[in-house]
């Protein structure tokens, strides 16, 4: 059985400069958890691998290819592999979100 808490998860350095947290890595799967301040952003970026965002806390704008939705607590999105995607916290409170990414 894999467990993992937010408190004691790994942090993860990365280039957006926000706080990350590996809560789940397998050979098959990643859940990460990442909080983004007031004014913070994952900057436009691809990846190799389908993704999936489930925001948990907050609200903001998500940009998937060349499409743009605003978000908020219980939203899913969808981030096909190799598709340049944003996330933006435009907003005054904190933003919480967990990143899935699938083989």
């Amino acid at each position: 059985m894999l467990v993992s808490s937010l408190e004691s998860a790994e942090r993860v350095k990365n280039p957006h400069g926000v706080d990350v947290r590996k809560l789940v890595a397998t050979e098959k799967a990643q859940i990460l958890h990442i909080t983004l301040k007031p004014g913070e952003a994952l900057r436009r970026h691809s990846t190799p691998v389908d993704a999936f965002l489930y925001i948990i806390k907050g609200r903001g704008t998500v940009e998937v290819g060349d499409e743009r939705v605003e978000v908020k607590k219980g939203t899913a999105v969808y981030l096909p592999k190799d598709v340049p995607h944003a996330v933006f916290n435009e907003g005054s409170l904190d933003m919480a979100l967990l990143v899935v990414k699938v083989v």
